[in-house]
């Protein structure tokens, strides 16, 4: 007689199964429908009692033949669901929200405090309202997203689902992507033969729950649309790389640049208070320097609290000549220069291409002084300034009559575009240098460069 137990052959099967196929758990969760905890738990022997339901979709899902599919369920004693079986817990809700940041968010408190108040409190009469927050790169959207869902955990026991819709290893989600990664989430639903049946089941499980699904990284309103429910108890809060003007009923909060004060107190919190008060003149250049943007501060901050034996002015003199700026602003994982690039990368190409013939301009603009030099005619100039306003690359610097607005690049967005980018090794970046501060003249301190002896 086999040792062997039913639950370990049919774990065994299912395994040499799937290797067969050349699936992994996450491949064959997408064509069966199933969860890829429930397949993990059928491959690892922890379901005892399998249901006849499941074993038949991961068997059509492999591809097997019916004498397999009825060998597989012989030896696993699958259980029919009209058959009575011994109540079993439900699986957990997902709680798939990254970590809160650690840091206070200096200048969002009020967004923060209102956004969860909203959650919080939904009404019937605003069912299904989409919450947006959209800003430039390196504005903190998603930290602000993070810090408000994980403040409104408890208002959606079934489970919160995040979602990035850009991840830098793979390619974006396509709605449809996105609406069977969501079905995963919340509990295996069986595999729908069609686009719209998937869609139509997500509308089902989300009127239902009390559930908050949290995308990140969102460029168009076809990537939000299937979650819109009308009379919904769950909630999805967007963190949008560009306006999503026609997305319906939306709340929708932008975010730029801190204000001085509150980018000061922000480099303050991470390099500390009595570093930026004893150089207040080295702390403002920095403040300067990163554009005011919580991303390029971030990581100066953590720059300076690495470094409690270095100056402010080190790192301010570093950051004064801005063709090395964007690829020093970068700590760990963390970098200014990546922000924008995979922003830019979303670009599509003529915008691209325009937004380059912009890189030059210094300081403010108008539609004017950008005829010629990336549009043919006024028309088309306005037209031009409208997208890049709508993607967050410009911003309205100063509102001018009869529609004469000024505009502005994004201080990391032109210099992403004014100096190429990314830099190949060797070109006389920041790594082919070596930096050393030196006094020169009263008490000011700037910085050396000099090139490696060869």
């Amino acid at each position: 007689m086999s040792d062997i137990s039913p639950v370990d052959a049919l774990a065994a099967a299912l395994v040499h199964a799937r290797e067969a196929a050349c699936l992994t758990q996450e491949d064959l969760a997408e064509k069966s429908g199933l969860s890829v905890r429930a397949i993990r738990n059928l491959e690892t022997g922890h379901t005892a009692r399998p249901r006849k339901q499941s074993v038949l979709l991961l068997a059509g899902a492999l591809g097997l033949s019916p004498a397999e599919v009825a060998r597989l369920l012989r030896g696993s004693r699958a259980e029919n669901h009209t058959e009575p079986r011994p109540e079993r817990p439900p699986e957990p809700p997902p709680a798939e929200l990254p970590a809160a940041p650690r840091n206070r968010l200096v200048g969002r408190e009020r967004i923060v405090t209102s956004l969860r108040a909203h959650l919080s409190s939904r009404q019937a009469r605003d069912p299904g309202r989409p919450v947006v927050v959209v800003g430039p790169p390196g504005a903190g959207k998603t930290s602000l997203v993070l810090q408000v869902a994980h403040g409104v955990r408890d208002r959606f026991p079934d489970g919160q689902v995040f979602v990035d819709l850009h991840p830098a290893s793979t390619e974006p989600f396509t709605p449809d992507m996105l609406v069977r990664r969501i079905l995963r989430s919340l509990g295996g639903a069986p595999a729908a033969e069609s686009p719209e049946e998937a869609g139509a089941r997500l509308r089902d499980a989300l009127s239902r729950r009390h559930v908050l699904v949290v995308l990140d990284n969102v460029d168009s309103e076809a990537q939000v649309r299937p979650l819109l429910v009308d009379a919904a108890r769950s909630a999805v809060l967007v963190a949008a790389r560009r306006e999503l003007s026609a997305l319906p009923g939306q709340l929708t909060h932008r975010i730029g640049a801190l204000d001085p004060r509150d980018a000061h107190r922000m480099l303050a919190d991470l390099a500390g208070t009595a570093r930026t008060r004893a150089e207040p003149s080295a702390a403002l250049s920095i403040v300067r320097s990163c554009g005011r943007l919580p991303l390029a501060l971030h990581i100066a901050g953590l720059w300076l609290s690495a470094r409690p034996h270095r100056s402010l002015r080190d790192l301010a003199d570093r950051l004064v000549d801005e063709r090395d700026r964007l690829p020093f602003l970068r700590v760990g994982d963390l970098s200014v220069q990546a922000s924008v690039a995979a922003r830019h990368r979303a670009l599509p190409v003529p915008i691209a291409a325009s937004l380059r013939r912009l890189g030059a301009v210094r300081g403010d603009f108008g539609v004017d002084d950008v005829v010629g030099r990336a549009a043919p005619s006024r028309q088309l100039a306005g037209d031009l300034l409208d997208e890049l306003l709508s993607r967050q690359i410009t911003y309205v610097s100063e509102f001018g009559r009869n529609g004469q607005n000024r505009y502005r690049l994004y201080d990391s967005v032109r210099l992403y575009v004014a100096y190429g980018g990314e830099r190949p090794p060797g070109d006389g970046g920041p790594a082919d240098r070596v930096w050393l501060p030196h006094q020169t003249g009263r008490t000011h301190h700037r910085l050396r460069r000099l090139r490696p002896a060869t």
